[in-house]
């Protein structure tokens, strides 16, 4: 299935590209649209069965998958208002939704890859993609941004396929080396603890660029920064769930061995640079985009400390990671909107907003207390139950040290928003020039509520995704 998957998705991407036409485009868009759908629900009824041998139907990639699935139909929405707005080119329309389809595609192939080699080469392929997707419009701006995402991705998928040949190497027999994760968690237990432990840290920190997580976290800051809204609904949600896949799959093979406790050590070091330095750079930002960024990098952190407990926190570590990529599209969809009023994405270019804009602004306030975990929002729930599980393990310096920085987000972040909705109008506002749609707010609205409705009602299908994705490292 997913082969077939995989095979329409680029005849799709191919025709979009060679025929240029609005109907040919939209027309692919929303059938790639009722591929994916039809791909997660093929592979929740199919759920624990190998596709293939390099493919999985497991339960993370389920859920990750179909939280991709409900964000291509906003996003693909979203990208027709951006394209209205900026785009008058047709071939250049195409070029993005090709580009998009195949991002996309890459995505998926991670979530379900079962051999890592399999997993790296998606990974590698969503670099291209989203280095095209940024600088899709040739403008001067973003040309940098692009080099520097890929020659940074590239660094980082050449040390992590480094920590892959150490793996190999490990699991080696009479009859070749096996690759997939399961025969790897199988045999972690007779692997060298030393080898191990390299192999391990050289993926964490090639698949950082990914995961927007300590060390390769610039380039991926930079790509979000000028990056269109659409594209970065998803390289903030479904491509960083990507690298947390990449990382969990090899953080449950270590999960096998005695060597946990020291891989659970390495994920709280990261976390905690990670989300320090997020805190000290959002007093630095000058632009929404960039904020949102670092907002990314602080949750991804977050999560890496949820791991890093063990039990107690598996659980509110996934949960967390649903709430984020639901909030952050909503955001990054509704800043779409923002820069639409003031065409310029530079803090010191906004205000005014709630005036302006009064539908629009409530969507980007719910957003925004969503984000900050501000009740009623479900992320409030999943960090109420990473903190427990930290003040329960053992780790209150830990806790209150994160905490502390939390508040200290809180507070930049607040301000910041503060000054969108109701700073004066800046001068360089045009009425005229302000580009709106009624319905462009709906979306938003619809992800921010889920988040509040599942956070305090989680449907026994979320739940149960979670708890049998957990079960293997338990």
């Amino acid at each position: 299935m997913i082969f077939i998957f995989l095979g329409i998705a680029l005849t799709l991407s191919i025709l979009i590209f060679l025929f240029p036409h609005r109907i040919v485009f939209a027309a692919g868009s929303f059938f790639y649209v009722l591929l994916h759908v039809t791909l997660t629900v093929y592979s929740y009824n199919k759920l624990g069965a190998c596709d293939s041998v390099y493919f999985r139907f497991d339960s993370l990639a389920v859920l990750l998958n179909a939280l991709l699935s409900i964000l291509l139909i906003p996003t693909l929405f979203h990208a027709n208002l951006y394209f209205r707005r900026y785009v008058k080119d047709v071939k250049k329309e195409a070029q993005f939704v090709s580009a998009m389809i195949i991002l996309a595609s890459a995505i998926s192939s991670v979530y379900y890859a079962e051999n890592i080699v399999v997993m790296w080469v998606s990974i590698e392929i969503t670099t291209l993609a989203v280095s095209f997707l940024i600088y899709h419009n040739r403008y001067e701006t973003p040309l940098e941004a692009a080099w520097k995402y890929l020659f940074l991705s590239s660094v980082g998928i050449a040390i992590a396929f480094l920590g892959i040949l150490i793996l190999a190497t490990q699991s080696a027999s009479s009859e070749g080396a096996n690759l997939s994760v399961s025969y790897l968690a199988s045999v972690a237990s007779q692997m060298d603890p030393f080898f191990l432990k390299t192999a391990f840290v050289l993926i964490l920190t090639g698949y950082s660029v990914k995961l927007n997580v300590f060390p390769l976290f610039a380039a991926t800051i930079d790509a979000k920064t000028v990056a269109p809204s659409p594209v970065n609904a998803i390289i903030s949600t479904a491509l960083v769930n990507a690298g947390f896949v990449a990382v969990f799959r090899v953080y449950s093979i270590v999960n096998q061995t005695a060597m946990n406790s020291w891989a659970q050590n390495v994920l709280l070091i990261t976390g905690l640079i990670s989300i320090s330095l997020a805190t000290i750079q959002l007093f630095r930002i000058k632009r929404f985009k960039r904020m949102f960024a670092f907002s990314s990098m602080e949750h991804v952190a977050l999560i890496l400390i949820a791991l890093s407990v063990g039990k107690p926190g598996y659980y509110a570590a996934l949960l967390h990671l649903v709430f984020h990529t639901l909030v952050k599209a909503g955001l990054f969809f509704q800043f779409g909107q923002v820069r639409a009023f003031f065409h310029s994405g530079w803090i010191k270019d906004s205000g005014g907003y709630f005036n302006l804009n009064g539908t629009g602004s409530l969507a980007f306030l719910l957003g925004i207390l969503s984000i900050l975990a501000i009740p009623p929002s479900g992320l409030f729930i999943s960090e109420f139950l990473i903190f427990k599980a930290l003040f329960s393990g053992g780790y209150l310096v830990v806790g209150i040290f994160v905490l502390v920085l939390l508040t200290v987000i809180i507070y930049v972040i607040v301000s910041k928003t503060m000054h969108l909705l109701f700073a004066e109008i800046p001068a360089t506002y045009k009425p005229g020039a302000a580009i709106v749609n009624r319905f462009e707010p709906v979306s938003q609205f619809l992800l921010f509520i889920a988040v509040i409705y599942l956070g305090f009602n989680p449907p026994e299908i979320l739940t149960g995704l979670i708890h049998q994705t957990i079960q293997f490292l338990n």
